[in-house]
């Protein structure tokens, strides 16, 4: 069974891995425990069979919601996490204004998730990734939106 909660301090070596086989410049293990302690900051897991395989990472900075990260561990891809954690997201954060990302150009199986939860092109950040340098393609739900 897959279950979505609030990350704690104990789950963040868990996501740290995740974070260390998806990205080419992964948020460490202390930088995810500070997230516990920052009012602004919600991270998000996803479980199933007591193994943390996803999360979601965003900041609530007045309303305006920033989804910073979203990762599941390969083997676990493509079976319904991610889509349990965005649904969660839309869940928690319907109140709110909007939801930003940013996504690398090249990922287009990312652009094409964020799509189908309602998620529409608004700019382009020129060279915003390293390793290697690539533009970011910054998304935005209005929520409320069907």
């Amino acid at each position: 069974m897959l279950t979505v909660r609030d990350m704690t301090y104990e789950d963040c070596e868990a996501v740290a891995e995740i974070d260390r086989g998806t990205f080419s410049i992964p948020f460490s293990v202390e930088g995810y425990r500070r997230e516990c302690s920052d009012p602004k900051a919600v991270t998000l897991v996803a479980e199933s069979e007591g193994r943390i395989i996803g999360y979601a990472n965003l900041w609530n900075v007045a309303g305006d919601v920033t989804l910073n990260n979203i990762a599941v561990a390969e083997g676990y891809r493509s079976k319904g996490a991610g889509t349990r954690l965005m649904e969660e997201i839309m869940r928690r954060f319907s109140e709110c204004g909007f939801i930003t990302l940013e996504v690398r150009k090249s990922n287009e199986g990312a652009i094409r998730f964020y799509r189908k939860f309602g998620f529409v092109q608004v700019g382009l950040r020129r060279d915003f990734y390293e390793k290697p340098t690539e533009d970011a393609v910054l998304m935005t739900k209005l929520l409320g939106e069907k």
